[in-house]
């Protein structure tokens, strides 16, 4: 019953598309993108009041690329205060009448909340604490943790944000969390798991997402799309990528407004049906659309791309015993040196199964015989049974022997 007093509207604060404009900004290889970024930036910094951020970006983050403006901050910084005092005015006015816990707790939340939409970080985590303090519900706090955990996805503070999820895990286990706060939960972990490169778990928790999707305040929808295709395209086999991905009506209804989703989903497609011509084109320019401009992908994206590559080499010398160099190399659409050069970097470290033969310019395979080893296992787990068999009979006898003395 205590959340029907609690407001559990969730806010869009911190303003996440302003975090991704100003990493486009940090980026000098994104100077492309700049001049609509920096425009952008400073529309939405000054429409939310955004002083303690705007002092951020200009003393710290992005201090090589925006020149500060007094005139601009002082105007932010009077637009704080006065939002400010009234939020304190609305506490000292329920703290006098003894309004009650509730009404205390919410009122804590709408001011962290203030702080949190012009990038307050401390006072914002501060008063969302002081509000977690009073005596709400567990899903009411859950939706506080949320936002806190928010801010940390903010300012790229990933030790930060792995923290706050531990905690508000710690919650749900204790069946403090509905439906709703569940599926926003796995999304805020899929993407802490896409940003610190655990793509297995960010594939399996944003791909299921995508039916549930509730979490707008921390991602566009459209933006999940992508990033669930990425991971899930890194990651999963054949079967499943056919199943989840290229087939996935929720992807499916996205892709023709989508540019970025465009992109990856053409280049899972030239993979899946061995399209290796247009495989490498398709590569790049995700690198360069997708990866590169994404605050969450731009520092894994050389990884990507070098891991994207032996998953293609493999693909295609898994139908060959033999392959010559200059076949290998039509099928990609490079020359034979790039290739060369390319299947030295995964050959050594054991990443491909194969040799090249320079003097004759072929590769050959030498995939482990799965026959041979499945033959071997066979054998093992035989030797176990007849183990256990043998074990049993004894038992069998001692336990016969013991009725025939009675």
């Amino acid at each position: 019953m205590e959340e029907n007093y609690i407001d559990t509207t969730v806010s869009k604060v911190p303003d996440y598309e302003i975090s991704e404009l100003a990493f486009v900004l940090s980026q000098p290889t994104l100077s492309h993108l700049h001049n609509d970024s920096k425009l952008s930036l400073l529309s939405k910094v000054e429409s939310l009041h955004m002083a303690p951020y705007y002092k951020y970006l200009t003393d710290s983050y992005l201090k090589n690329v925006l020149v500060f403006d007094d005139n601009l901050y002082q105007n932010l910084v009077n637009e704080n205060n006065i939002k400010i005092n009234e939020l304190k005015e609305n506490l000292i006015k329920i703290d006098k009448n003894d309004e009650g816990e509730l009404e205390q707790a919410q009122a804590y939340i709408k001011l962290g909340e203030y702080y949190a939409q012009i990038g307050d970080k401390e006072n914002a985590i501060e008063n969302l604490e002081i509000a977690m303090s009073k005596e709400i519900s567990t899903g009411a706090k859950i939706d506080i943790m949320l936002t806190i955990t928010r801010l940390g996805f903010f300012y790229n503070d990933y030790i930060f944000v792995k923290e706050k999820l531990d905690l508000i895990n710690s919650m749900l286990e204790k069946g403090g969390g509905d439906w709703e706060r569940r599926n926003r939960y796995k999304t805020y972990k899929g993407i802490y798991c896409m940003a610190t490169r655990d793509f297995d778990e960010a594939a399996n928790l944003l791909v299921d997402s995508l039916a549930t999707f509730t979490s707008n305040e921390l991602i566009s929808y459209e933006n999940l799309a992508t990033y669930a295709s990425v991971t899930g395209l890194f990651v999963l086999q054949r079967t499943d990528l056919k199943l989840k991905i290229i087939d996935s009506p929720e992807l499916l209804s996205l892709i023709s407004s989508n540019t970025a989703l465009q992109t990856i989903s053409s280049l899972t497609i030239s993979l899946y049906t061995c399209d290796y011509s247009s495989f490498f084109p398709f590569l790049l320019e995700t690198h360069e659309k997708v990866l590169l401009p994404c605050k969450y992908l731009n520092k894994h994206a050389d990884y990507f791309m070098r891991k994207m590559r032996r998953k293609v080499y493999e693909q295609l010398l898994e139908s060959y015993k033999t392959l010559s160099l200059k076949s290998m190399a039509s099928a990609f659409g490079v020359s034979v040196e790039f290739l060369d050069n390319d299947l030295g970097k995964f050959i050594p470290n054991k990443q491909l199964n194969c040799i090249i033969d320079r003097v004759n310019g072929i590769v050959d395979t030498n995939r482990p015989d799965n026959k041979n080893s499945q033959y071997h296992l066979l054998i093992k787990q035989s030797d176990g049974l007849l183990t256990k068999l043998q074990k049993y009979g004894t038992a069998v006898k001692l336990t016969g022997s013991s009725e025939r003395v009675a």
